[in-house]
C-alpha cells in the first residue's frame, strides 16, 4: 500500500503539491490524471524520492521513504519515462538487463528473464536483443523500457507519461500491452497521463488532480456518472459525449451475472462500447466477459438505442 499523508510541495513559494493525502492499494493500475502542470508527475516522483516534499509523508507498506535507504528504495520500484530513455552504446540486451546487473543474476537466469518479458510485450527476443535503440521505433524502445522497468520482478511499477510521444497506433498497442501485463503479474502501478481516454481504458482506480490538489478519486465509471466537481465533470466531458465505455453500460444496468468460467472474451470496465463491437465481431463467441458480467450483442443494440432515446429527451 502506498499512502501520501498530507504531501505539500513548494517550488519558490508556489504549491507543486498542496497537502495532498491519497491512498494506493497493492494490486492496483492506479492512474493519475489532470492538465500539463497540475502536479501529477510531482506527486508520482514523491514516491521514489526524486522529489523531496516540503512536508508531509510518503509511506510504502507502512514505512516512510524518507528512512529507506535510497539506493534499496529504488531498487524495489520499477521506472518507465515518457520516452525509452535507453542508454545508446548499449544492446537492447544490455538496456534491459541493467536492474538485474545491479543485483548480480547469474547470466543464464538473466537471459532466460528478459528473453520471456520481450515475447510479453510483443518483440522475439532472437530478432531484438543485439540491436541497439538506434534501430527501433519509439513504440519498440518503449516497449524494452518496459521490460527493463519489470525485469528484476518490482512489487511497484511507476509509468511517467510513458505513452505521450507515441503515434496512436503504437499507444494503443501499449496500453493492451500494459493491461496484460497488469492482469498477469502481481504488482501495482502507478501510471501518469493527461490523456483521460488512456486514464479511463487503464484505470482501476484514478486520481484527478489539479492545481496541486486532489479532485476526485474514484473508479471509472464512478468519475464518469459522478463527477465530484465542476473540473472533474468538464475535463472529462468529450469522454462522457464521444466515447461510452464498458463501466458506463454495466452502471446502466445492461448485462447478467457470467457463470463460473463461461466462454465469453474478457474486457475492462475502461474499454470502449467500440472496442467491444470489435471483440464481437472478431470473436466466435456473441458475448463479452466485464468483471463478473456478461454482455451479448443484444445489449450492445439495446444499450445503443437507449443512448439515441436520451438524445431525443433533449
Amino acid at each position: 500500500m502506498i499512502e501520501l499523508l498530507n504531501v505539500n510541495k513548494e517550488y519558490q513559494e508556489q504549491h507543486a503539491l498542496d497537502h495532498l493525502s491519497l491512498t494506493i492499494n497493492d494490486g492496483e493500475l492506479f492512474v493519475l490524471v489532470g492538465p500539463s502542470g497540475s502536479g501529477k508527475t510531482t506527486l508520482l516522483k514523491t514516491i521514489n524520492r526524486l522529489v523531496v516534499p516540503t512536508s508531509g509523508q510518503v509511506k510504502i507498506d507502512g514505512k516512510d521513504v524518507a528512512d529507506v535507504d535510497l539506493q534499496q528504495l529504488r531498487r524495489r520500484i520499477g521506472y518507465v519515462l515518457q520516452t525509452g530513455a535507453l542508454f545508446p552504446n548499449m544492446t537492447v540486451a544490455e538496456n534491459a538487463s541493467v536492474q538485474l546487473d545491479n543485483l548480480k543474476w547469474p547470466a543464464e537466469k538473466k537471459h532466460e528473464r528478459i528473453a520471456e518479458l520481450m515475447t510479453e510485450v510483443g518483440l522475439d527476443p532472437d530478432h531484438f536483443l543485439d540491436r541497439m535503440p538506434s534501430e527501433l521505433s519509439g513504440g519498440e524502445a518503449q516497449r524494452v523500457g518496459i521490460v527493463r522497468a519489470l525485469a528484476a520482478k518490482p512489487g511497484l511499477v511507476l509509468m511517467d507519461e510513458s505513452f505521450s510521444a507515441l503515434d496512436p497506433v503504437s499507444r494503443r498497442q501499449l496500453q493492451q500491452i500494459v493491461i496484460n501485463l497488469h492482469r498477469d503479474l502481481d504488482s501495482t502501478i502507478v501510471f501518469v497521463t493527461h490523456d483521460m481516454h488512456e486514464a479511463l481504458r487503464l484505470a482501476d482506480r484514478i486520481a484527478v488532480v489539479y492545481n496541486g490538489k486532489l479532485q476526485q478519486v474514484g473508479t471509472p465509471t464512478e468519475i464518469l456518472t459522478e463527477p465530484a466537481n465542476a473540473f472533474v465533470s468538464s475535463f472529462f466531458a468529450d469522454e462522457q459525449q464521444t466515447d461510452q465505455l464498458l463501466g458506463q453500460v454495466l452502471a446502466a444496468g445492461f448485462g447478467r451475472p457470467a457463470k463460473p468460467n463461461e466462454p465469453g472474451t474478457k474486457m475492462v470496465k475502461g474499454q470502449s462500447i467500440f472496442e467491444w463491437a470489435t471483440a464481437l465481431q472478431k470473436s466466435q463467441i456473441d458475448q463479452v466477459i466485464v468483471d463478473d458480467t456478461a454482455l451479448s450483442d443484444h445489449d450492445l443494440i439495446d444499450y445503443l438505442a437507449s443512448l439515441e432515446t436520451e438524445g431525443d429527451h433533449h
